[in-house]
């Protein structure tokens, strides 16, 4: 040890803090990149990032029972973080926020290959899409702006066609 062989360790840890990273995603491209990320370059915060991914199946397969199990047990873990970061139509996504009461942050899509500044941007509530809203009165024969209705009614995120439930108070 006298020459630093090995490289001593800090074995002080009091002040240090640690965060662990949850990635649902069967593309394990997400993961490599965040993980290897925190590997090579500590947090700015000093923190320690750890990065899981319990489900390492590569693609859907919900034909298979154990997959579907699998599929279920991730987004329980989903629901159990602090902060949801997702990308938009995401089934595991609306189950997370919808039982753990969650706002995610809706990651936008690249364009171009080339990640949109700001990359995502917080969710206005914790309730997930509805894709396939009304578009026309049957009554006034014509049609019309479902998402100017009610003032708890707003266009989502990421569909402009799409509605969801928002508190107009927070807004």
């Amino acid at each position: 040890m006298k020459e630093n062989l090995p490289p001593q360790i800090n074995m002080h840890f009091g002040n240090r803090k640690s965060k662990a990273v949850l990635i649902t995603s069967l593309n394990s491209g997400y993961f490599e990149k965040v993980r290897d990320l925190y590997w090579e370059h500590p947090a700015a915060t000093g923190e320690v990032i750890r990065v899981y991914r319990p489900n390492h199946e590569g693609y859907r397969q919900s034909e298979k029972q154990m997959h579907n199990r699998m599929a279920w047990a991730d987004m329980w873990l989903l629901i159990s973080t602090d902060v949801l970061v997702t990308n938009s139509w995401s089934t595991f996504a609306y189950v997370a926020q919808a039982l753990g009461g969650l706002k995610p942050w809706i990651l936008y899509k690249p364009e171009n290959q080339t990640t949109p500044d700001p990359p995502c941007r917080g969710a206005m509530s914790m309730e997930h899409c509805f894709h396939a809203p009304p578009f026309y009165d049957r009554m006034e024969r014509k049609g019309i702006e479902s998402g100017k209705l009610f003032p708890h009614v707003r266009h989502w995120e990421d569909m402009s066609w799409a509605l969801k439930l928002v508190d107009h108070t927070e807004l």
